[in-house]
């Protein structure tokens, strides 16, 4: 297979497409930003090499990716493998929106991210140490804590890397019997999990030594504030190229950084003191007539009182019938629609129906990693806790349906872009304390939503296999007051509908009610 029939390949799996049309841009036959870094890294480690998405997103062609492989192989023929980029010194900087956020929600400092791989006997502990220490060196952002400051405000510290808190630990487990020996990890792993301080540390690497042809594993564990979901890409990728090469005993060779985190912190300091008030009007003319708070759950008394600042989240899921998913994604091949506005449509009636609500006001957590209003701010390439959230106030007033509905939802969203950023930069970040105030006082999110257009952000083609073995508690844990928040998964043939919440504040049937409404808006709407 020659090199555009590869790279072709790849954008057929990356895009879940059966077909990619000669000429076709990227961006036009329905590729995300996310989808796009997906799909860069994938030839990234294809090749070897790696392409600046500066360099491809002008004009985001096979022909142009092509021509990018190949300049990038004659450089690299010529060029002698590149030093890791010099380790920035500590450095003390502006919280982004979203710890404002998560401080609001949830007891910051079991917010976790923890994945526990398999290793062989032939995966040495050195190199497996000296390649997450190459990595954590390239990556500012996963040296990050929150601290507080002389006046008692948190802020984000780096850290130098030879000033970590110890971070890689070691544990011996060739004694313990087989039938034990996931429960061992297990409590070892929750162990670690609790461990994990925002003001302390934020980072553990575990290496479980489990004995002859048993092998080892290793925990990687992160708190949520040092990676989303498209970094955690970046990391492992990083972390495999790095160990491949130590292994083999060849020189380090890591893509370049991104955009340091401090940078971006501070770009959107200064967005919030200046740009982002061009949209204060906006917010504060907004009609609020027809907001209604989250109705209770039906049957209050029958709910578990809370025990203390945390509890188990419960999840319920339901998953869209195959033919409304065939022709959903038909509509998305046709460019006709983007899917996340028809499940935001049909989460806006049943959300009506539910609450009574007029408006619907979504929480939209996303990674918007190239923003129009701040073009400097391409942060593609960067590790790092990226995310950002905004709140989306869906109105439907002339009660439209199926289409027509949906038009108007992705009508109210798109004109919303530029404003969305701005309303928790203000929120959170201006400094003028009447500012803050009046956007403090806009209606409350009444849902989380969070649309994952595929699943290639998990780290699936990572250098070594998932364990099977339970690694502790994470990210289940949350204040019981928590608003329930919708995952949304689109992969392959399937889409998938997920809804975390709060047992202390909803019964599981009144959610999976919910979620039942929501499908069978969408069956309407799709199908009819």
């Amino acid at each position: 297979m020659d090199l555009q029939e590869n790279l072709r390949a790849i954008w057929r799996k990356v895009l879940d497409l059966d077909e990619i049309p000669t000429g076709a841009s990227f961006t036009d036959i329905g590729g995300s930003s996310i989808q796009l870094i997906a799909m860069l890294l994938h030839v990234g480690n294809a090749y070897q090499i790696e392409i600046a998405v500066d360099d491809f997103i002008d004009e985001p062609t096979l022909a142009r990716l092509e021509q990018c492989v190949r300049q990038q192989q004659a450089a690299g023929q010529d060029e002698a493998p590149a030093a890791i980029t010099a380790a920035p010194e500590a450095d003390t900087f502006p919280l982004l929106p979203v710890h404002y956020w998560l401080f609001e929600r949830i007891d910051v400092n079991h917010y976790n991210v923890g994945h526990l791989y398999r290793l062989t006997a032939q995966d040495p502990p050195r190199h497996v140490r000296a390649a997450i220490d190459a990595v954590l060196r390239q990556h500012d952002g996963l040296r990050i804590l929150l601290r507080r400051d002389a006046a008692g405000q948190w802020q984000q510290h780096l850290q130098a890397p030879d000033s970590m808190a110890p971070w890689w630990h070691e544990e011996d487990l060739r004694a313990t019997p087989d039938h034990l020996l996931a429960a061992e990890i297990n409590r070892i792993c929750n162990g670690y999990q609790a461990s994990i301080r925002v003001e302390e540390r934020t980072f553990s690497a575990v290496y479980f030594d489990l004995g002859g042809e048993r092998g080892a594993r290793l925990f990687v564990l992160l708190h949520h504030i040092l990676i989303d979901n498209i970094s955690e890409k970046i990391l492992f990728s990083d972390f495999a190229t790095a160990y491949r090469a130590l292994r083999a005993g060849q020189p380090l060779r890591l893509s370049a950084a991104g955009r340091r985190v401090g940078d971006w912190a501070r770009l959107l300091h200064n967005y919030a003191q200046g740009p982002a008030l061009a949209h204060y009007a906006y917010w504060q003319s907004q009609d609020w007539d027809g907001y209604r708070l989250l109705p209770a759950d039906p049957d209050p008394a029958s709910l578990p009182k809370a025990d203390g600042a945390m509890a188990a989240l419960g999840f319920a899921s339901r998953s869209l019938s195959s033919a409304a998913t065939v022709r959903l994604l038909e509509l998305q091949r046709l460019q006709a629609v983007d899917p996340s506005y028809v499940v935001m449509a049909a989460l806006q009636q049943a959300f009506h129906t539910w609450s009574g609500s007029g408006i619907l006001a979504l929480a939209m957590v996303h990674n918007g990693r190239i923003y129009q209003s701040i073009p400097e701010a391409n942060v593609l390439q960067t590790v790092g806790w990226m995310i950002n959230y905004a709140t989306l106030y869906l109105r439907n007033p002339e009660q439209l349906q199926g289409i027509a509905l949906v038009e108007s939802i992705a009508r109210q969203a798109k004109a919303v872009q530029d404003d969305a950023l701005s309303l928790t930069c203000l929120k959170y970040m201006n400094q003028d304390a009447a500012v803050r105030e009046a956007m403090a006082r806009l209606p409350l999110y009444h849902l989380g939503f969070n649309f994952i257009p595929f699943a290639g952000a998990s780290t699936e083609e990572f250098i070594f296999e998932r364990a099977s073995e339970p690694c502790g508690e994470g990210e289940k844990w949350f204040s019981p007051g928590i608003k329930p928040f919708m995952n949304v998964l689109l992969a392959g043939q399937e889409l998938k509908l997920t809804m975390g919440f709060s047992p202390c504040m909803y019964s599981p049937r009144t959610i999976e009610a919910l979620l039942d409404s929501v499908v069978s808006q969408l069956e309407t709407i799709l199908l009819s």
